[in-house]
C-alpha cells in the first residue's frame, strides 16, 4: 500500500519497443519504456483533473488526482467489502462445517454458493484496497491507450529514449 502524500510525483513510461523471446514452451515479453517524471500536489477536498506532456511524443494525458481524505474514503469501501466477503466466506464454512447438508438441498448450494462468491468478492475487493492511491492516468483523445502507461517504482534498468 502507498503512503497518501500531499505531494508526491509517478512516472509515465511510453512504451519503445517491445520484443518476444520464444523456445518451444516458454514465452517471455520484454517492454522497454523511455520515462518521464510528472509531479503532482493533492487538492485539499475532492478531485482535480491536470493536463500533463508525454515527454517522448507530446501526447496530452490527464492525471486525475484526489484529495487525501477521498482517497482514504475510497480505501475504506474497497476494505468493508473485502471483509465482507471475508466474513461470507467464513461463515459459509463454519456453517457447512457444522451441520451436515447434501448439495441435492437448496440451503446446502445456498452455502456452497455463499462461500465461492466470498473468494472472489474478498480477492478483488482487497486488491484494489491495496492498490488504491488515488491517481489515475488517461489518454485526452482515446479511450484505450496502449503506449502510455503508469510506472510505479524505480526501473531495474534506464529505458533508451
Amino acid at each position: 500500500m502507498r503512503e497518501l502524500r500531499e505531494q508526491s510525483g509517478i512516472v509515465v513510461g511510453h512504451l519503445v519497443d517491445t520484443s518476444f523471446f520464444t523456445v518451444i514452451v516458454y514465452s517471455r515479453e520484454t517492454k522497454r519504456f523511455a520515462t518521464t517524471p510528472v509531479p503532482y500536489r493533492r487538492p485539499a477536498a475532492g478531485e482535480e483533473v491536470g493536463e500533463v506532456r508525454c515527454g517522448t511524443c507530446g501526447e496530452e494525458l490527464l492525471l486525475r488526482v484526489r484529495s487525501v481524505a477521498e482517497t482514504k474514503r475510497i480505501r475504506k469501501r474497497h476494505l468493508t467489502v473485502a471483509l465482507a466477503g471475508l466474513a461470507l466466506s467464513a461463515a459459509a464454512a463454519v456453517f457447512g462445517s457444522l451441520v451436515y447438508l447434501p448439495l441435492a438441498e437448496p440451503l446446502g448450494k445456498i452455502v456452497l454458493l455463499a462461500f465461492l462468491a466470498g473468494l472472489p468478492v474478498m480477492g478483488i475487493a482487497g486488491w484494489r484496497w491495496w492498490k488504491e492511491d488515488g491517481v489515475r492516468l488517461h489518454s485526452a483523445g482515446v479511450s484505450t491507450d496502449r503506449t502510455h502507461w503508469r510506472l510505479d517504482g524505480a526501473l531495474p534498468y534506464r529505458a533508451a529514449p
